[in-house]
């Protein structure tokens, strides 16, 4: 088996190095990051064995999502390379549904019509045990932190309890959330055929929120579904391509349960040491996109150190998937 790839002539999207056009992957790791010529020579250099060699023409590499959460498993052909779920498969953060058995879960789920047994559940079990909890409606939201808000801010700050919503959630609330050491994950409700997002994104991630973004029953693509972030119907809540990205990536695993989280740091982002799972797209225009779509444009000032991302529109077509890489190899 080949372990080492090069991939040229691509934008990368890394915060590390914003403007590299080539990236090393071996043995499953991100090697090295940089230029096209450079990269020629630190493959020489420093690569034993066969490299494998791709020329992108101008693609986009970015890490492959990390979904918040879902009801669809990984296929074959995934942009996904991770995802939450109340059912054990390979690459999922397993939250196992209330009254089953949990011994090999990552953690425990309860729906939004078994809130009223979240008292009872509490008692039953220790921290670091993380609980991903659905709400539905702000009343809902509201018993959540007020049960939680009665354990000890050390054990939730060990337990890092995550809720799944989708509605409007109170400045009072937001800072409660803040407060207990819960993060959301964003569900997208399906309305005539595309997903929408209500909650209000940008206050949660401003107040310091962490915020990650599942799919849940959405089958399409994950674009569409941060194209609902950054075009939210609430102009106040419209967030940035990058920080909508960023929902469904590095954030993504940092809203998992702490033991896997910490196991993970590095993955859902593009640095030397990484782990080696990308994505690479075709996008009509790439850039660097305000949180109103009217005002997308490029970054011209390489001081800023912005990577690049797909300009997101729901009047244009989300960008398509050429490549994945996973542990190194492409597929």
């Amino acid at each position: 088996m080949i372990t080492n790839l090069l991939l040229t002539n691509g934008y990368v999207h890394s915060v590390t190095e914003p403007y590299a056009n080539a990236l090393h992957a071996d043995n499953g790791v991100t090697a090295w990051l940089g230029s096209d010529e450079a990269g020629e020579q630190m493959v020489a250099a420093t690569a034993s064995g066969l490299v494998e060699r791709r020329d992108l023409d101008g693609g986009l590499i970015t890490p492959a999502f990390v979904d918040g959460f879902s009801t669809t498993p990984l296929v074959s052909d995934d942009a996904r390379n991770a995802l939450s779920s109340t059912v054990p498969t390979p690459r999922s953060v397993y939250y196992a549904p209330l009254d089953m058995n949990a011994s090999d879960a990552d953690g425990i789920y309860i729906a939004a019509n078994q809130l009223g047994r979240l008292e009872e559940v509490i008692s039953g079990i220790k921290p670091p045990t993380q609980m991903l909890l659905e709400s539905t409606q702000p009343q809902q939201l509201e018993h959540i932190l007020s049960v939680l808000e009665q354990q000890l801010n050390a054990t939730l700050m060990r337990s890092r309890h995550r809720v799944l919503i989708n509605h409007h959630i109170s400045a009072e609330q937001i800072s409660r959330l803040v407060e207990s050491h819960i993060s959301v994950t964003l569900l997208p409700a399906i309305i005539d055929g595309l997903p929408v997002i209500y909650a209000p994104v940008a206050d949660l991630i401003a107040a310091g929120v962490h915020v990650a973004t599942g799919t849940g029953e959405w089958t399409g693509s994950i674009w569409t579904v941060l194209t609902a972030l950054i075009e939210h119907r609430d102009a106040a809540q419209r967030i940035s391509t990058r920080a909508a990205f960023n929902t469904v990536s590095r954030d993504g695993v940092r809203v998992w349960p702490s033991r896997i989280a910490q196991e993970n740091m590095a993955a859902g982002q593009i640095a030397v040491g990484s782990p080696a799972d990308f994505n690479v797209w075709r996008a009509q225009e790439l850039g660097v996109q305000a949180p109103d779509v009217k005002a997308a444009h490029w970054s011209t000032d390489k001081r800023a150190g912005t990577a690049l991302l797909p300009v997101l529109s729901s009047t244009d077509s989300a960008p398509t998937l050429e490549l994945r890489i996973r542990d190194g190899q492409a597929l």
